[in-house]
């Protein structure tokens, strides 16, 4: 997969509602503005986060099947530890 994390996002429209808070003069006002726009960014990943956290979990259970914890582990470059939290969904 080459999409880059910048591309996941529409940039063009983040790029002008960022222009648009620090051209706000008032500190405090901008400073507001920008919590907002904070804000709607963690909206706008928490969804596909939680869809990627599903597909991946998917998959280690599909694996766990058939093979033990460490050879998953192994198998994903990952420790027996994160291996487990990942199929308990965590």
């Amino acid at each position: 997969m080459t999409t880059q994390p910048a591309d996941l996002i529409n940039s063009e429209v983040f790029d002008q509602a960022l222009a648009d808070v620090e051209a706000i003069e008032d500190p405090v006002a901008r400073d507001k503005a920008v919590r907002q726009l904070q804000t709607a960014l963690t909206g706008a990943i928490a969804e596909p986060l939680t869809r990627t956290k599903a597909v991946r979990q998917k998959g280690v259970l599909e694996l766990r099947r058939t093979r033990t914890l460490a050879t998953v582990a192994e198998l994903l470059g990952l420790s027996t530890g994160r291996v487990d939290q990942i199929a308990k969904g965590r």
